[in-house]
């Protein structure tokens, strides 16, 4: 029997009508259908085609779906194997499928060769896209589609027909995205993949600049005029003339249609050709491809250009055999992806040229030139089937260098700056002519049509998202819905803390949210609570506060946060803190341990003064411990790098002797640095101050505010927005956040999995310790240790295990064990780490405290649902921000000699002293007086 049409061949199939409604819309600027191109593709390749060739309907995908999707019906089971019958002559044979497919309003070329006897089924998978960009999504969906119903059909239970159907991306790994010619108006794609069809049956090398936009624009108008005078037109030999690489002779003028007036389209867009219409029934091309219009708008491509009055480099075309001549005919084998790359780098260094990666598969590479503009050269290296090592492949190579040597603009900033600030223009043109929202398409076509500027559709869509995102910003009719969602979510959240402050002229001021679940929570984190505030980036300023805790498995947990209109001060923290105080009481509850003269809980920030007067006012109970991140970063601005290293060690040291010869080597290095440091109460920031006082509250490891700082980070989308979509999208990525984890600890039990190993590995180091009853009384013991050596030394801490209490700090800081009590437990016997875990580790290291934490949750505001209350007006934004806030330009760190000046390799030219230039020289005041004093001499002798 013969077999059945593949994926509905336009060429083989049935004939197909012309609608005159699909010609009609050539002349309007619109797509092709389906139809249209089915038809083309028929009367131009009609007996022309040899039996291996077969070619696809422009409808294939939905081909493909439709009988794929039998597959899994059980009522078309006959309908499936009568198929079957029919498709199987293709798994006999070598097979070409060239298709242009239509899917998701867009129309791309696939060619594919198969072969079903071979071991590789899939010999060569190309994608040809006019619009780059959006090839992948749409192809790997046709190409998949093609997998499946060849090996449910064509090569079902012949050959192989498992291997094919097991891996769903089996055809993905063959596929490679071609460079081909580019579209800039957005709806040529169609034409752009029949002249892609057509060159690939004439066997073309498919490069950018095989055939140009001009060209299509020539055909466009040539295939409106000929299909509407005679719908035999399209022929192979009228389509050539259009095309230069198919034929070379000038295109001879179609009839024009007897009874249609056809009036010639506007080009306002830089091209190769022009057509210019001489009457109502013929028309002529004016080739103008010599010639560059040099009025033309500058182009939207990001990287090399033009300087003004720069002469054009030549256009190379030349052929580059270095990869065939070293490796192809020596049959070189790469061992590793690093091999290649050695050899990549070994072909620039004796090229002079240039390679991109542009496609990374596994062990599989694509290299492409960049040094050349729209260069053609592209390089594959991956691996064989049934074969080890990644091998040349030549067969899926294009080894000819095309096109002028790239010149990079050395004002590459200035260029960017000037296209993106033309395409702001060209969105806000086309957003205050048009009833609806701008589209990527609306701004391309305006980009042509006004402005002479080609766009790539990508760069459109990201100026659109630009634009959209900034009208929402900036749009002062959000804050009229500040107050409304505030008193939305005080209603659907019973025990919230919300509040909202205006001024007297109704502007904003400032803002407190603080969730149900906030307080409660509390009692589940290790008790230290974190503090800091970042700017806002819209042009409304303003600044966050957020208040953070930690979790038993080291995640943020944001419990409260805040916007205010004005900078970070200490009235704004004040502000702040007392609404945390009246939000969340369980801040203040007492400490379990006795004698303890604080809170349960510490706050830890920077050193930002008012944030100091403000915790002392609000919270006098709590104690307030300093961020060591920030003392270090204090020192290195004042006293250089090296200084600032010795910061860490102190914080975190448990060890009076070693904090003591830490300050003996801070003192030798830099007196000032140990001025400045011996400056900042101990109690704040050291961990040995709390060997000195037990009545300080442990915090838990917790030296910095870099919680804080990660919340910072995490919200930084939202603090780009404006206040209200701040608010809002802060508590919706804390519910996500509360959701995931619920879910990710709703079902273990125990020691969290960071802080056992920690257990673990103390109890197997307290095998080496001795114990000694020192107390009398059950609860004090001493633990020895013997560091053996050239002399030995002894090392011995006195705990008390009832307390949970050692001399070497570790027990008492961190809620663990040290060393010395899993010695103490070991020695007793009667004690396994089972139960040590379960009595002497803090429950807020499991993950009970944990299932806990995240147990509560709150009801998130509806946006649709508020109703602007029209009274509220935005912040005054008048104020100016803190110096450096935020941070703009690198602020340099102190040089490493700034503590031995006298070693600077730094000489000033005033003084000549080291250690510093003459900008920094504090004698160039008292030098500038004296010399103004002589100068003012001088002039006094002068005139006597």
């Amino acid at each position: 029997m013969n077999p059945i049409p593949f994926a509905d061949d336009p060429v083989r199939g049935k004939p197909i009508s012309l609608a005159m409604g699909d010609v009609e819309g050539l002349d309007r600027g619109q797509w092709l259908s389906t139809s249209l191109v089915d038809y083309v593709l028929q009367t131009s390749l009609a007996g022309k085609l040899p039996d291996h060739v077969l070619i696809g309907s422009s409808n294939c995908s939905t081909y493909f779906h439709t009988y794929n999707s039998k597959l899994r019906n059980e009522d078309d089971t006959h309908c499936v194997q009568q198929m079957r019958d029919g498709l199987q002559p293709y798994a006999k044979s070598r097979y070409r499928f060239i298709s242009a497919a239509c899917y998701d309003s867009h129309f791309f070329v696939v060619d594919i060769t198969f072969d079903n006897r071979q071991p590789n089924v899939f010999e060569r998978v190309n994608v040809f896209d006019s619009l780059s960009s959006t090839a992948r999504r749409r192809a790997t969906a046709v190409l998949h589609q093609v997998q499946k119903f060849l090996s449910g059909f064509c090569f079902y239970k012949l050959g192989h027909h498992q291997s094919v159907l097991q891996d769903p991306d089996y055809i993905m790994q063959m596929a490679e995205f071609r460079h081909c010619p580019v579209q800039t108006n957005g709806y040529d794609c169609g034409l752009f993949a029949l002249a892609v069809v057509w060159h690939l049956l004439c066997d073309k090398d498919i490069h950018p600049s095989v055939f140009t936009q001009a060209d299509i624009d020539t055909f466009r108008v040539a295939l409106r005029h000929g299909l509407s005078s005679n719908p035999g037109w399209a022929t192979m030999d009228n389509i050539a003339c259009y095309f230069p690489v198919l034929s070379m002779p000038a295109p001879p003028p179609p009839p024009s249609p007897p009874a249609i007036e056809i009036s010639p389209p506007s080009f306002t867009s830089v091209g190769d050709a022009q057509l210019a219409v001489c009457g109502p029934r013929s028309f002529e091309v004016a080739n103008v491809a010599t010639e560059r219009n040099t009025d033309a708008g500058p182009g939207m491509e990001f990287g090399p250009t033009e300087e003004p009055g720069q002469e054009q480099d030549p256009i190379l075309d030349y052929e580059d055999n270095y990869f065939q001549d070293n490796f192809s005919s020596k049959g070189v084998v790469f061992g590793t992806v690093d091999d290649v790359l050695v050899a990549i780098n070994e072909y620039q260094e004796s090229s002079g040229n240039v390679l991109s990666t542009v496609r990374t598969r596994g062990n599989a590479r694509t290299f492409v030139c960049i040094s050349h503009a729209n260069c053609t050269f592209c390089v594959k290296f991956g691996p064989m089937p049934k074969q080890e090592g990644i091998f040349y492949k030549p067969e899926n190579c294009t080894i000819r260098h095309r096109g002028a040597k790239v010149v990079y603009s050395k004002s590459g900033k200035r260029f960017k700056k000037r296209c993106k600030e033309l395409l702001r223009g060209i969105v806000s043109d086309v957003a205050a002519h048009k009833h609806g929202p701008p589209t990527a398409m609306d701004v391309m076509k305006t980009g042509v049509h006004k402005k002479k500027t080609h766009l790539q559709y990508y760069q459109c869509y990201r100026g659109v998202r630009e634009w959209k995102a900034r009208k929402e910003i900036t749009d002062p009719m959000s804050f009229q819905l500040l107050g409304p969602y505030v008193e939305r979510f005080r209603e659907q959240n019973p025990g919230s803390r919300a509040v909202m402050e205006r001024g007297n002229d109704n502007r904003v001021k400032r803002l407190f949210i603080c969730p149900p679940f906030s307080n409660e929570a509390l009692l589940f984190v290790r008790p230290v609570a974190s503090l800091d505030a970042a700017h806002m980036k819209s042009e409304w300023k303003g600044t966050l506060y957020i208040a953070t805790v930690k979790s038993a498995m080291d995640k943020i947990y944001p419990i409260a946060f805040a916007i205010t209109a004005d900078n970070e001060n200490g009235q704004g923290w004040d502000w702040v803190l007392r609404n945390l105080d009246a939000g969340l009481p369980n801040l203040t509850i007492a400490h379990y341990r006795v004698g303890c003269a604080y809170k349960l809980f510490l706050l830890q920030s920077d050193r930002q003064k008012g944030l100091d007067e403000a915790c002392k006012a609000c919270f006098p109970a709590n104690h307030h411990c300093y961020c060591a991140v920030h003392i270090r970063r204090n020192v290195e601005g004042r006293h250089g790098k090296k200084i600032g290293a010795l910061i860490p060690g102190l914080a975190k040291t448990t060890s009076l002797p070693d904090r003591d010869a830490k300050l003996a080597q801070l003192r030798r290095q830099s007196p000032p640095a140990y001025d400045f440091v011996k400056k900042i109460d101990p109690k704040q920031w050291m961990d040995s101050a709390w060997l000195q006082d037990d009545t300080l509250p442990p915090r838990y490891g917790v030296r910095s505010s870099n919680i804080s700082e990660s919340a910072n980070s995490m919200f930084e989308r939202e603090r780009s927005g404006n206040w209200l979509e701040a608010i809002d999208g802060i508590l919706k990525k804390m519910s996500l956040r509360i959701q995931a984890s619920r879910e990710e600890y709703e079902r273990k039990t125990g020691v969290v999995e960071s802080v056992y190993p920690q257990i673990l590995d103390r109890w197997e180091k307290g095998i080496g310790y001795r114990v000694v009853d020192s107390g009398g009384d059950g609860q004090k013991y001493s633990v020895h240790r013997i560091i053996e050596g050239n002399t030995g030394s002894n090392q011995s801490f006195t705990l008390n295990w009832v307390d949970g209490v050692c001399e070497c700090g570790v027990w008492q800081m961190h809620g663990i064990p040290c060393v010395h009590g899993m010695a103490y437990f070991r020695w007793r016997n009667d004690w396994t780490l089972q139960q040590v875990v379960e009595q002497f580790v803090e429950k807020c290291h499991t993950y009970d405290y944990e299932q806990k934490l995240y147990s509560g949750s709150f009801v998130p505001v509806c946006m649709d649902m508020l109703q602007p209350d029209q009274t509220t007006l935005p912040p005054d934004i008048e104020g100016k921000r803190m110096a450096g806030r935020p941070k703009t330009v690198r602020l340099r760190l102190r040089s490493r000699y700034s503590h031995r000046p006298e070693k600077s390799p730094i000489v000033c030219s005033r003084c000549h002293q080291r250690g510093h230039n003459a900008r920094t020289c504090q004698r160039r005041a008292a030098l500038a007086k004296n010399t103004g004093n002589a100068d003012t001499a001088q002039n006094s002798n002068s005139v006597l």
